[in-house]
């Protein structure tokens, strides 16, 4: 029986991984949960499983929380609070599904303890993947990718060597604008952009999604987790959404990972590694698949991968710039502070001017230092320009 932690486990992955384990309560022993502030859904899981050791962002939302728990539990707060849980050595492995840079912290603790991460985060393989490498190579952990595109990936290339590989290929939905003409992405409004046609997301991600940029940040990850350079790395709109990813073969072969569109089926396959483990789940009938088609992307409609591709050449730190930018830009849309078609405008217009002063290598402390930097120049560009 493994003893695993679960960081953000009242978000959209946490809940599915809770699913998955609840189908193996024999293999694991949750011993360790995070939330942000969803107090009823983490005391809920808490009580579920009676979890020893739980972690909320606020201190007296955590105090309230271990007021109300019918056991004795540890609870603790803040970013302290999650060094703290991702040190813990009776922890076997590690599930982080907590959005944006926050979930540097639990990784690098994590991997610098020589455990396993199944890591759902982009976020910190694009900002700081070298780092994150640097640590696990060290001290023996290791990184399991979650993102069902990554996890295609990582199946596919344990299958053949790497120099018989011409280049990967990553398929995107297309999200819910693929069809529409680019002189309608003026009437996109938060409330369409967030109608994903496949996947059920957070709003950052969906949002992501809708603009393409999810699928420039899985290029920007993709590159980092298996060392392929941007130029190998190719994007195909495939609405069906069942086939994951592909690799290509020196000798023009072509292999698949498809699947149905269901998070679960990469969570399982994350948290029982090396071993795969039957799932409860249907799945997925190719009689009942009517087509599977296959498209290529429209650059001057969805500029934002564009630009993914363009630091990816660029390289450290220009990733972790875009992606603090995005979170920046999409959180002003979200709020109708600027339109779907600014998001590549202000992002473009933030990689173009902002500054930096060093480029972060081997402290953990710098890349969270140039993320704010970047933070607060991204919010003084938007609130200078919509005034």
């Amino acid at each position: 029986m493994q003893n695993l932690v679960i960081f953000g486990s009242t978000g959209s992955i946490g809940r599915s991984a809770i699913e998955v384990v609840s189908q193996f309560p024999e293999k694991f022993r949750i011993i360790g949960l995070s939330a942000k502030k969803n107090v009823t859904l983490l005391k809920e899981q808490a009580e579920a499983f009676k979890v020893p050791y739980l972690i909320l962002e606020d201190k007296e939302q955590a105090e309230k929380l271990k007021q109300s728990l019918s056991y004795e539990a540890y609870v603790l707060s803040g970013d302290e609070g999650l060094k703290w849980l991702s040190e813990l050595e009776e922890a076997d492995l590690f599930l982080v599904g907590i959005s944006g840079l926050k979930a540097l912290i639990p990784t690098y603790y994590a991997l610098k303890k020589g455990k396993r991460v199944a890591l759902a985060n982009k976020e910190c393989i694009i900002a700081a993947g070298s780092l994150l490498k640097e640590i696990a190579k060290a001290f023996k952990g290791e990184i399991i990718p979650v993102d069902s595109e990554h996890s295609a990936l990582f199946q596919l290339l344990k299958c053949e060597k790497k120099s018989y590989i011409k280049k990967l290929i990553i398929t995107a939905s297309g999200g819910p604008f693929f069809k529409w003409d680019l002189k309608d992405f003026d009437k996109v409004t938060p409330e369409l952009a967030l109608k994903h046609p496949t996947w059920q997301m957070g709003a950052k991600i969906t949002i992501d999604s809708a603009t393409l940029m999810n699928k420039g940040f899985e290029v920007l990850e993709a590159v980092e987790l298996f060392d392929f350079p941007p130029q190998r790395i190719e994007v195909l709109v495939h609405p069906q959404s069942i086939v994951h990813s592909l690799i290509e073969m020196v000798d023009g072969s072509l292999f698949a990972h498809l699947s149905r569109p269901d998070m679960k089926i990469a969570i399982a396959y994350a948290l029982s590694y090396p071993e795969r483990w039957p799932l409860p789940y249907s799945p997925l009938n190719l009689k009942e698949v009517r087509e599977l088609t296959f498209y290529e992307v429209d650059f001057e409609k969805f500029p934002c991968l564009r630009l993914a591709y363009e630091v990816a050449s660029q390289g450290s730190p220009y990733p972790l710039i875009l992606e603090a930018a995005d979170e920046v830009v999409v959180e002003a849309f979200l709020k109708k502070r600027i339109s779907f078609r600014e998001i590549p405008y202000f992002l473009e217009k933030i990689l173009n001017e902002f500054r930096f002063t060093f480029k972060p290598k081997e402290r953990l402390e710098d890349y969270l230092y140039l993320y704010q930097q970047v933070i607060s120049f991204s919010e003084e560009i938007i609130e200078r320009e919509k005034r």
